[in-house]
Formats: C-alpha cells, sequence, structure tokens
C-alpha cells in the first residue's frame, strides 16, 4: 500500500527561494557592493548555488524593475530585453555561473 505524504511536506518547494516581498519582487540593496558585485557567490546564494533555473526562484517579470546598482544610467528597459530574448541563458553574462559551469 503506498502512503500519500501529508500536504504541508510541500510547503517548503513554494517558500524554499527566501524571494523579498518588495515592490519589484526582491530586494537586495546595492548589488554593487556585494562582495563580488553583481557576481553570484555561494556565501550570498546558498539555497539557489548550484542551479540552473533561475527563474524558479527569480520570475522573469518580476527581474530587473528597480535599478540596484547605484549607477544612474542603467538601461532597464534593454537589460528586460535581453532578459526576455535569451531567457535564463542571459543570466550567466551578469551574475556568473552560480556554479553550474555554464
Amino acid at each position: 500500500m503506498r502512503r500519500v505524504a501529508p500536504w504541508f511536506l510541500s510547503l517548503p518547494l513554494l517558500f524554499g527561494c527566501g524571494e523579498e516581498a518588495a515592490p519589484s519582487g526582491e530586494n537586495y540593496g546595492n548589488l554593487l557592493e556585494s562582495p563580488a558585485g553583481l557576481v553570484l557567490i555561494p556565501e550570498e546564494h546558498p539555497s539557489g548555488w548550484g542551479r540552473a533555473d533561475c527563474f524558479f526562484c527569480h520570475p522573469a517579470h518580476k527581474l530587473h524593475v528597480v535599478n540596484r546598482t547605484g549607477i544612474a544610467d542603467l538601461d532597464l528597459g534593454f537589460v528586460r530585453s535581453v532578459v526576455r530574448q535569451r531567457g535564463e541563458a542571459s543570466c550567466a553574462a551578469c551574475h556568473g555561473d552560480n556554479g553550474v559551469g555554464r
């Protein structure tokens, strides 16, 4: 006889990414002030390090809505268009390979 796991065991899957409830979807302060700048490192990305499916925790429609770099002339519209066109393949260009060796 097969047992079905209680529904609450699936909660970590729904809430395991730690996404902030900010208007843009995410708020990590000024990203350029982190030790590696825009590039992800294991210490700053512990629950997602080594994962290639960036959009699982970071939905594309919530990305690059607010300038989190302090660069005054950053063209977020252009950045969003690159993400729309290239999808997750665009992430590594700015944020490194996230430990997956892309």
